[in-house]
């Protein structure tokens, strides 16, 4: 499990954006006692939808 900072790190970004990604449930996370933690499989997730949406908002939709 990742830290929030550590999720920001990952997506050259700063923690707070990362909480509002988590607040509007874009990012899975689960609180264990006053942190937040994301699995790094949902995070994974995450990048790959939004890498997605990029494509397919350029129309460089991959069907492969």
């Amino acid at each position: 499990m990742m830290r929030l900072c550590e999720v920001a790190d990952v997506l050259n970004c700063s923690s707070r954006t990362v909480y509002r990604l988590v607040a509007e449930g874009q990012i899975q996370a689960v609180q264990i006692r006053g942190g937040w933690r994301v699995d790094p499989d949902d995070l994974a997730a995450f990048i790959t939808r939004r890498k997605q949406e990029f494509a397919e908002s350029f129309g460089f939709c991959d069907k492969s």
